[in-house]
């Protein structure tokens, strides 16, 4: 069994250095400042140490908090994504319209996109090759910005919709979705944004339990690069979730799916990670059609009518050594409703397990997963179209797959809205909690606003002006609202229909740079 790594380079940062100061006067006072430091700190130690032997009450401690310690205002950090690259080996490859988007938060803040500054506060380049945005605040607190690459393309075996937004580094990271079932890729690529080395811990996780990588699934990824793995060398699994650990820094993971079923397109898509394992969990964005176009079967269908061989359904992940018994519920308009058939769902330790969503009326939702032990959840979605190749079985059909989010993003985050090119994007709003919440959206320059009330147990989809691009959600801390964005597009020619693609809400960047530091 062997690995296939591969690894893409992006442009060295160096930091440069002052020449030191030589002047002898500068000498002098350096070696009089040191001299005092010095002796200083030995007169106070010699004194804490009689104060400690003399008076200090035997068994006696001094009571220890945490302080708070503001990070210094730094760099924001993210990683876009590269489109898919044909690592299924497809040999009918279509035209693809690719896009990387790039939209400042703040005019005080500097953006660098590849080593080059973006002048402009929204920069649009007709390509998704990946690459490091960094957000400079320039003394002030750090804002961020908003990326997203997506990439369309309308035939071919890739015929499929991707969208990705770009995302910061972490060093824990969950996603739960894809394949390396017979006739499907599933590329795992790992970027470190650092200056040094980080080590990648893999856990790979199958339909009967976690699946055996080589190297204990422990990867070296260099600074500054992006190193791809091939689950599918790891064996043939339909359903997959994963986690990765990053000793020595943080990284940005991303899987790269790409399907065929037989000689037919069954869709690309580019996942981010989601929420970890918990026992209560939302995946915000699941829209639904009819059952007609994504992928269901007609219970009156004839012997032998086409199919897909992708449906809609929540997948869920159960990394405990004890067996989960998991719940599900939809969170539409009107409120919420169990799931039918799924309110006692066992997953074994290590398994992976799909519940179809199958019967659901058409609309928006979010999908609440309630466990009794830490499970991670994702939803597949799918659009599917006619079949195609003539006299195949198979319908043409491409696949959206959406995370478990945090609350964190619809406290203070922000989300890309892809737009041109024939897309269309739709926002999609989840309060899962037992309160009312109102959330308010604005556009990255701020000449939009609205302020959204998101019902206590329900989904809406406000109307955004279809110039607005980029979004910044704020809300209450104590509030459970997430967000996605679904984008679809409809292509013609003998590959007619609907392409689907889901994109995450990204936590505000201040968020990331808050530290906490435990004094002890």
């Amino acid at each position: 069994m062997t690995r296939t790594v591969s690894s893409t380079s992006s442009t060295d940062q160096s930091v440069p250095v002052a020449p030191p100061d030589r002047s002898p006067r500068w000498r002098r006072l350096l070696g009089r400042a040191i001299a005092l430091i010095v002796s200083t700190v030995l007169a106070v130690s010699m004194a804490g140490l009689t104060w400690a032997g003399g008076r200090l009450p035997a068994n006696q401690s001094i009571p220890v908090t945490a302080a708070d310690v503001p990070a210094p205002a730094g760099e924001a950090v993210y990683s876009c994504h590269a489109a898919p690259n044909n690592t299924l080996g497809a040999v009918s490859v279509g035209e693809t319209t690719s896009t990387t988007t790039l939209t400042s938060l703040d005019e005080r803040s500097s953006l660098a996109y590849k080593g080059e500054s973006l002048t402009k506060p929204v920069t649009s380049l007709t390509e998704a090759t990946g690459g490091m945005l960094t957000v400079d605040p320039n003394g002030e607190k750090p804002i961020g910005a908003v990326g997203v690459t997506t990439t369309l393309s309308a035939d071919g075996d890739l015929r499929g919709l991707a969208a990705a937004p770009c995302t910061p580094p972490e060093a824990i990271s969950w996603i739960v979705g894809g394949s390396t079932a017979l006739g499907s890729s599933a590329e795992l690529r790992l970027t470190n944004p650092g200056t040094t080395s980080v080590t990648a811990t893999i856990h790979l996780y199958g339909s009967v339990g976690e699946i055996s990588l080589p190297s204990d699934g422990q990867v070296v990824v260099p600074p500054g690069k992006t190193m791809g793995v091939l689950l599918e060398a790891a064996g043939t699994d339909p359903r997959l979730a994963l986690s990765l650990e990053a000793v020595g820094g943080t990284l940005v993971p991303a899987l790269v799916t790409e399907s065929l079923d037989g000689e037919t397109a069954a869709g690309t898509e580019v996942l981010t990670g989601g929420a970890a394992p918990a026992t209560d969990l939302t995946i915000p964005g699941v829209a639904l059609v009819d059952a007609a176009d994504q992928g269901e079967t007609a219970p009156d269908a004839a012997a032998g009518a086409p199919d897909s061989s992708d449906a809609p359904a929540v997948r869920l992940v159960n990394p405990g050594s004890e067996t989960a018994t998991v719940s599900i519920s939809m969170i539409g308009s009107d409120g919420e409703q169990s799931l039918p058939g799924a309110d006692s769902v066992a997953v074994d330790p290590g398994a992976v397990f799909d519940v179809s969503l199958s019967g659901v009326p058409a609309g928006e939702y979010g999908v609440r997963v309630s466990s009794n032990s830490p499970v991670a959840a994702g939803v597949r979605l799918v659009r599917s179209a006619g079949e195609y190749p003539e006299r195949s079985g198979a319908l043409l059909h491409d696949v959206a797959w959406l995370q478990a989010a945090t609350p964190a993003a619809g406290e203070a985050g922000s989300i890309a809205l892809p737009r041109g090119e024939g897309l269309t994007s739709s926002l999609v709003l989840t309060n899962s909690g037992q309160e009312p919440a109102a959330v308010t959206l604005a556009s990255a320059d701020g000449a939009w606003t609205q302020e959204v009330d998101v019902p206590a147990g329900s989904t809406v989809t406000p109307e955004v002006p279809a110039e607005v691009a980029a979004l910044t959600i704020a809300g209450s801390a104590s509030q459970e609202v997430t967000a996605a964005a679904v984008v679809t597009a409809k292509v013609s020619g003998n590959a007619a229909g609907t392409l689907i693609a889901a994109v995450p809400a990204v936590a505000d960047s201040t968020a990331l740079a808050e530290s906490h530091l435990l004094l002890h």
